[in-house]
Order: structure tokens, then sequence, then C-alpha cells
């Protein structure tokens, strides 16, 4: 079982759901913006993209800054799970 959640929070609004794991929460904020994702790579063709998606989680701080394109900044927290 895991002793921490993971919560994505896009300009300020957290997604409703919590993630068992980075991974999921950082496939669920690509997945939400896959259009636009796969259009810079497209335009890109093969050079380097303004996004960054692809980073590794942040697990000094426990928060993760992802940057899908212009006014779309997604951070992804791990929080504990505290149970008495």
């Amino acid at each position: 079982m895991s002793s921490a959640v993971y919560v994505v929070v896009e300009n300020g609004v957290p997604y409703p759901i919590a993630y068992t794991s980075f991974a999921c929460a950082a496939a669920a904020a690509k997945e939400k913006h896959k259009e636009a994702l796969e259009e810079e790579r497209r335009v890109a063709d093969g050079s380097s993209m303004c996004s960054e998606v692809d980073v590794p989680e942040n697990t000094l701080i426990g928060k993760t800054y992802l940057y899908v394109e212009k006014e779309i900044h997604i951070y992804i927290h791990k929080l504990p799970i505290m149970s008495f």
C-alpha cells in the first residue's frame, strides 16, 4: 500500500482524482493535453519542444513542475498519507 498520493494541480485547480504514483499522475496530465503535445511534436519535427512534460519526479521537495504550453502550468504534488 502506498504511503503517499499524487495530486495534479493545473493553473491552481486540482484534478478531481488522486493518483498512487508519480507516473500515473504525469500520464493523466499528458493525456489531458495529448492533442496540444502531439501538435507541438509535429511542428517541432525532431527538434526540441517548448513543453517540458517528460521530467523526473522532484523527490527533494515533493512538487514537480510540468509545462505544456503558454498559460498551462501543472504541478504534481506528492502528499503523505497520515493515519491515526
